[in-house]
């Protein structure tokens, strides 16, 4: 396996964040996540992001599922030479909001992998042969089910303390990061098995994305001029 660290200073909020978004440092990152790898190997895939729940009896972890119709779109819009500045950061605010919703979902029970799992066991136990359908299908290993998420990812804290960890497939990516008041530490690692991956690449596509965020957030919420003291 093949790992690699980057560092990259840390983008400002691109914009006031509402309770809803009150984590959207952690959304920028991910969205970062999403355009390195759409720039790098052109499609989106099914991403996993680590999501505690904390907040009940016993609680762990659920899945943050950081691809969705509208990260999709901003990485289009972030793609096409067309897309105006205004455009992209109406992309990327589209994308923000939409991770922060599905990760409220997760933080409080309501998002679908361990459900799903819990279902998986059931039929395990119970024997049931053939398994369930939607088990087999291919549109639940393509979207990550099974522990098949080409790119897997976790926010460790705001803190300078982080590690690393493989990626779940063969193709795919870890990507464990840590956000801090000035920078961001990203652990980045991949298979040396895959011709395909290379997670030292993926890590410089990766600072590539954050600071063209940076520069479409700054763009759009310019900063006031300070008044001349004479």
């Amino acid at each position: 396996m093949h790992s690699r660290l980057t560092t990259s200073p840390l983008p400002p909020l691109p914009f006031p964040a509402p309770p809803p978004l009150s984590g959207a440092q952690d959304f920028f990152v991910q969205m970062a996540i999403q355009l390195a790898y759409f720039r790098m190997h052109g499609e989106p895939v099914a991403t996993y992001e680590t999501g505690h729940t904390r907040a009940f009896y016993h609680g762990r972890t659920e899945t943050i599922r950081a691809c969705s119709s509208e990260s999709v779109a901003f990485c289009k819009a972030m793609t096409e030479s067309s897309t105006s500045q205004a455009d992209a950061f109406l992309a990327l605010r589209a994308a923000l909001q939409a991770h922060g919703e599905y990760a409220q979902l997760a933080l409080s029970g309501r998002a679908c992998d361990r459900h799903l799992l819990g279902l998986y066991i059931a039929a395990h136990f119970l024997g049931m042969q053939p398994r369930p359908a939607i088990f087999t299908d291919v549109a639940y290993k393509k979207s990550g089910g099974g522990g098949n998420f080409v790119v897997s990812s976790s926010n460790v804290g705001y803190t300078p303390l982080f590690g690393g960890f493989a990626p779940m497939v063969k193709h795919g990516y870890g990507a464990c990061y840590s956000i801090l008041d000035s920078r961001i530490n990203i652990s980045t690692s991949s298979w040396n098995v895959c011709p395909h991956t290379d997670c030292t690449k993926f890590g410089e596509h990766l600072v590539r994305a954050l600071i063209d965020l940076q520069h479409l957030c700054i763009a759009a919420n310019p900063p006031l001029e300070q008044p001349s003291k004479l």
